[in-house]
């Protein structure tokens, strides 16, 4: 399946963009410890799919491993899927976005708190 491109933009640009903010649309709120990507994607309308999944594609890929805090204050901390929908989160949905992620990359269970602030993070698994 090939992947929708991924940019990495200013939190504080994205007031510009004339699209959706997938954060509003589906959730990471009740991303608990234990649960997987699967559970996550669970809170999307299907039509919202391929960009989410882009978005995991890209974290992945970039081995993003950051906190809320780098999120909305990183020059290239916000994700926008085709130069259209982005996802710009407060410190505890990023949590629960990049818990997501790495719960199901990794195998190991995380929660929303290991991924709220970078001073919190877990130790990085890869180099």
């Amino acid at each position: 399946m090939h992947q929708l491109p991924v940019t990495w933009h200013r939190y504080e640009n994205i007031d510009t963009l004339e699209s959706y903010n997938l954060n509003d649309l589906g959730g990471s709120f009740d991303f608990k410890e234990g649960m997987r990507w699967p559970d996550y994607l669970a809170g999307y309308e299907p039509e919202w799919h391929p960009y989410v999944e882009a978005i995991r594609h890209a974290i992945v890929e970039g081995q993003v491993w950051a906190g809320g805090d780098w999120h909305q204050y990183s020059p290239q901390g916000v994700p926008v899927v085709a130069g259209r929908h982005f996802m710009g989160c407060g410190w505890r949905s990023w949590g629960g976005l990049l818990a997501a992620v790495w719960s199901s990359e990794l195998s190991r269970n995380f929660s929303y708190l290991d991924f709220y602030v970078d001073g919190g993070l877990p130790a990085r698994p890869f180099e």
